[in-house]
């Protein structure tokens, strides 16, 4: 009888102590899954730069609270991560009876011109930049520097030099200069010059795009391909001189031919470093706009 009294006691014991642990999980869930705190993580997570998981947490605020700086957070975070036309979007939302607006004005402009510098269309970037509806007051500058810039990525004509380099303060006036003078007068080399340099003189081509080796390299085979030939000519030997003036034909036809494809290659590099220089340089400086501090809180 003892023992069975135990038993009931200890079930119930039991029982309290599930409900106990059920209703403080509850409570503690409930507390860590508040919209303040939601907030607060997302606000660390941002500054952890963990900008995918941050943007999951303020959406969860969002479904509670309507913030306007919580709401620039979410679209900046969109635009960390590099979802640049959802970012666009989302500031548009906050062009009106918005305590942001005019920072958030600024962001939309920002999220397009990196979505158009990674379409290559930045021709589009500019006809956005003109819509009055969009337009900042308050940073105007900082747009028409953004559309100035996007003049140096793409193949557009650049505008007057003295209405570009106004754009800039006077600290960047070395380096703007010099993007601008190496856009207008890209340092290329002449594929036709490389060719008929080439063909006066195997291995010249190839000297005059910079690659020394490679023209004594033609210039050194042709010659003594063509030195065998006519030995061999001038021996009685034709089968072994019509070898050697084959062989010197193709490798002159073939020096031609592979200094117009060098001449091709040194221009994309020349290219392709000047591109990559340009968005270090905009990039390590925010492409020259304002940071906010205000979302770093």
């Amino acid at each position: 009888m003892l023992l069975f009294f135990l038993k009931k006691i200890s079930y119930i014991i039991f029982f309290f102590l599930i409900c106990f642990d059920i209703n403080n999980g509850q409570r503690l869930n409930n507390f860590f899954n508040s919209p303040e705190n939601r907030l607060k993580f997302a606000n660390q997570l941002f500054i952890e730069k963990d900008y995918l998981r941050a943007l999951e947490e303020y959406k969860e605020y969002l479904k509670v609270y309507d913030n306007d700086t919580v709401r620039f957070k979410y679209a900046e975070c969109l635009l960390r991560i590099e979802r640049f036309e959802e970012s666009g979007e989302n500031f548009k939302s906050l062009f009106f009876n918005s305590t942001l607006e005019e920072e958030a004005k600024l962001n939309f402009y920002r999220a397009n011109f990196l979505l158009n510098l990674s379409n290559n269309n930045l021709a589009h970037f500019r006809e956005i930049a003109e819509k009055e509806i969009y337009q900042s007051e308050k940073f105007s500058k900082y747009i028409n520097r953004l559309k100035f810039i996007s003049y140096l990525f793409d193949k557009s004509p650049l505008p007057d030099s003295s209405k570009f380099f106004s754009a800039f303060d006077d600290s960047n006036y070395t380096f703007i200069k010099k993007f601008y003078l190496l856009k207008k007068y890209p340092p290329y080399k002449s594929k036709t010059t490389a060719g008929i340099l080439s063909a006066f003189l195997p291995g010249l081509g190839k000297i005059y795009l910079g690659e020394t080796g490679d023209g004594v390299t033609a210039f050194i085979a042709t010659g003594l391909l063509t030195i065998l030939s006519v030995n061999n000519f001038n021996n009685d030997h034709q089968f072994r001189g019509w070898l050697f003036a084959g062989l010197s034909a193709l490798t002159y036809a073939g020096n031609i031919y592979g200094s117009v494809a060098a001449a091709k290659v040194y221009n994309a590099k020349v290219k392709s470093s000047f591109i990559n220089e340009m968005n270090n340089y905009f990039k390590q400086r925010n492409y020259f706009l304002p940071h906010f501090d205000f979302i770093e809180r």
